[in-house]
Parts: C-alpha cells; structure tokens; sequence
C-alpha cells in the first residue's frame, strides 16, 4: 500500500512540522532555516532545496501564504496551516503520552 501524503492525511512529517511552527509570524526562507536550527540547538537542518520544496507544497496545499516584501519573501501560516499544525500537535502529545505511560515514565534512552 503506498505511503499517503502529509498533504492529504494532516500526518505532517517531522520537517513540515517544525517548518509551521517557524511561521507563527512572518519569516522569510532564510530566516526559517535559522530558526529551525535555534529551536533545535542545531540538531535539525534542512536544506534550501529541501525547505523550498516543501514551501511550495504547503503552499499550494493552502497551509501558507507568502508576502513579497522588497527583496524577500516573507511566508506565514495560514489558518488552514494552523489547524492542520494543532491537530498534528495533539496527535503528538496523544501518542507521546501513551509512551510515557507505557515505558513507565523511564527514561530509557
């Protein structure tokens, strides 16, 4: 069976997710690259072509828009983008939760 999309599922990848949680305001490409490597001490780097890919999908999923802004362009969640960010986020703490409960709140790593 062949894997569904972030775009038609809402399962958003870890980098989808992390890209949204950047556009809280307005940010242009570069700034979400440094963003994410801030909000991650470093441990997640995406690349141009990469984030640029996926700009464009989420975009055209209707989950940002962007803004020209004299030489840049800036990029913003839109509310479409914001619901489908809250509902991956509660799906996260759902199943994050169950591990913790599971696991016995061990940390075993």
């Amino acid at each position: 069976m062949a894997k569904t999309s972030p775009y038609e599922s809402g399962e958003l990848t870890d980098s989808i997710f992390l890209i949204l949680l950047t556009m809280l305001s307005l940010v242009h490409g570069y700034g979400i690259m440094q963003k994410l490597s801030e909000l991650t001490d470093g441990k997640v780097v995406i690349g141009p072509a990469t984030m640029y890919t996926t700009l464009k999908k989420m975009k055209n999923a209707g989950w940002i828009s962007e803004q020209k802004s004299e030489d840049k362009i800036l990029y913003t969640i839109t509310k479409q983008g914001s619901d489908i960010l809250n509902n991956d986020y509660k799906r996260r703490k759902y199943t994050m939760e169950l591990a913790d409960k599971m696991l016995g709140g061990n940390d075993n790593g």
